[in-house]
């Protein structure tokens, strides 16, 4: 959904990533500040909803670095192998240090425990499996970026359930969840079908041959 205002939101980081460029940061620098971020934004989540607009704060920069980052190293000529994947990886974590954080604060509601525990425990899988089911795609060479829920949507909604609250945060993971199942499985049928292309090219090229 908001790959289309990949640009505009590009443009609006160039700024600040001119600004770490002066400064000489290294792009992985920032993906660990980003990091840093967003375990702030968990343990503010986790400490109660007087903390929550705090978190917000914290979610939203840390979710500008994760966009920062990448463009300092197209850039400026920073790209590498190693930080590829401390990206990657330090996606994964922030989720996790988010969710860790809206966990806790969830069991510590007698009203919400419940539901809250089950819907962290389905968001951060179905986060994973859509986020695995594309690393393993580029492992082989098919482009799979399909489906609604992915990263800066989630972060989106993330934040839209620190602003409105508890109870709607429940809806919200319950909707990221939910969608998160159904991007993984578009990932999947979609992987299916460039494989099997590529294994009738493969064949056709080798009767070709013979």
């Amino acid at each position: 959904m908001f790959d289309k205002l990949k640009p505009g939101f590009n443009a609006f980081l160039r700024p600040a990533m001119k600004f770490f460029a002066r400064l000489g940061v290294h792009p992985n620098h920032i993906t660990i500040l980003g990091v840093i971020l967003f375990a702030g934004s968990g343990f503010l989540t986790a400490l109660g909803l007087d903390y929550w607009l705090y978190a917000f704060a914290l979610l939203v920069i840390g979710s500008f670095m994760d966009g920062i980052d990448g463009q300092l190293a197209r850039e400026y000529g920073k790209k590498s192998l190693f930080g590829s994947i401390l990206d990657s990886s330090c996606d994964r974590i922030t989720e996790i240090l988010f969710l860790a954080g809206l966990l806790v604060f969830y069991m510590n509601d007698p009203e919400l425990r419940t539901w809250g525990v089950y819907l962290c425990y389905t968001t951060l899988a179905g986060s994973v499996m859509v986020s695995y089911v594309k690393a393993c795609c580029d492992g082989i060479g098919i482009k799979c970026s399909r489906g609604f829920m992915q990263r800066p949507e989630r972060l989106f909604l993330f934040g839209t359930g620190l602003v409105f609250g508890p109870v709607a945060m429940l809806w919200i993971i319950g909707i990221i969840s939910l969608l998160s199942i159904v991007t993984a499985m578009e990932r999947l049928i979609s992987s299916a079908i460039q494989c099997k292309r590529k294994t009738e090219i493969s064949e056709g090229s080798s009767c070709q041959k013979k």
